[in-house]
């Protein structure tokens, strides 16, 4: 359950109370906030979770502004509600003589599902444009290489094996690139359009799982993996979170350098818990951060060379949880996600343990 907050912006004292009491009625568990200005929620930080603005057409300059407000992946930021006369086709509006808690309830809890169903409308939307593009685009090099490649084996002389084992090793590698493609995609289309029920999971289960089907690349490039002694429980989908950790912990050694060192951690962050995996690679360059985790429905319109951070941005979010990237004073990168601890949960900290190899 994604997590809704309720922001009344400068309401007079009667609708005010009112509208307290409706939302209060509408979503019992929610946070309400009272008592800030409207340029003060303009320049809220964009959270992770629901959000219904509920403010009077008095404001009519922020109102505009509210109303068009994104999100940081392009999305509409929050539903709004407005108390007042002015009518918007893009906001729901109640006049003066219709306040009344139970009314106002029943608006809230409409204006939040509209939202709700409007922004899953667009990301699926996107999604189709973003599998379009590829299958259409990123599928012409490798599916070119196989035809070439089967032209010239049929006019090839039988005892040129040496090039017939580089052409048929062409032909291999195209396959798997196929193969990954419409793997790729396939799993952010099921995952979107059937997300499943999240369970209690043991994060450490899933980290060990990883940990050995990565194990020959992590033996190969002689890698050392830092990870803590213990793992808490998260609400979560297993699968999901494999491929998670499985393409963060992936892009680490790919890119760590040399001698790769990678830190795995944890700790808690409010009713939620943040993983991250850390290396000692140069790093990712502050002009190409902005777009590591782009939205998988946006990447229609961008040319991207890899899928795998787009994923865990669609994975991570669909799961109520967000990721992101940061560097690290040590000069160390920081790719990391979050997702709700499970209920019954203690928090617990330890002190890392160093693995050489797994």
């Amino acid at each position: 359950m994604r997590n809704i907050r309720i922001i009344l912006v400068e309401l007079p004292e009667t609708a005010r109370a009112i509208a307290f009491a409706a939302a209060r009625e509408a979503f019992p568990g929610a946070e309400i906030i009272e008592g800030v200005t409207a340029q003060e929620v303009m320049r809220r930080a964009v959270t992770h979770g629901l959000e219904l603005l509920v403010l009077t057409d008095s404001l009519s300059a922020t109102m505009s502004q509210a109303i068009q407000a994104e999100d940081e992946t392009g999305l509409p930021r929050w539903a709004v509600v407005v108390l007042g006369r002015n009518t918007s086709e893009l906001a729901e509006t109640v006049p003066p003589e219709e306040w009344n808690q139970r009314l106002l309830a029943r608006v809230f809890r409409s204006a939040l599902l509209e939202h709700e169903l409007l922004c899953e409308n667009l990301r699926l939307r996107g999604d189709l444009k973003t599998v379009a593009r590829r299958f259409s685009h990123d599928l012409i090099t490798p599916v070119g290489c196989i035809n070439t490649s089967a032209c010239v084996l049929r006019i090839l002389p039988p005892e040129e094996t040496q090039s017939t084992a580089s052409i048929i090793q062409n032909i291999e590698d195209s396959s798997a690139e196929i193969s990954q493609l419409i793997e790729r995609m396939s799993l952010v289309v099921k995952a979107s359009a059937d997300p499943g029920v999240p369970m209690e999971m043991e994060m450490g289960e899933v980290v060990a799982g990883v940990l050995k089907q990565l194990e020959p690349e992590i033996q190969k490039r002689g890698a050392r993996l830092v990870v803590p002694p213990g793992w808490p429980k998260v609400s979560g989908i297993p699968k999901w979170v494999h491929v998670i950790w499985w393409n963060l912990i992936g892009n680490a050694l790919k890119h760590g350098g040399s001698a790769v060192r990678i830190r795995l951690a944890w700790q808690a962050e409010g009713e939620a818990y943040c993983f991250a995996v850390s290396d000692n690679g140069t790093g990712v360059a502050p002009v190409n951060q902005p777009g590591l985790f782009r939205p998988f429905d946006q990447l229609h319109s961008v040319q991207t060379a890899g899928l795998g951070l787009s994923i865990v941005q669609r994975l991570t979010s669909l799961q109520g949880g967000h990721c992101g990237y940061e560097k690290l004073p040590e000069s160390e990168g920081r790719f990391y996600f979050s997702l709700p601890a499970a209920k019954s949960l203690k928090s617990f900290s330890g002190i890392d343990r160093e693995m050489n190899g797994v």
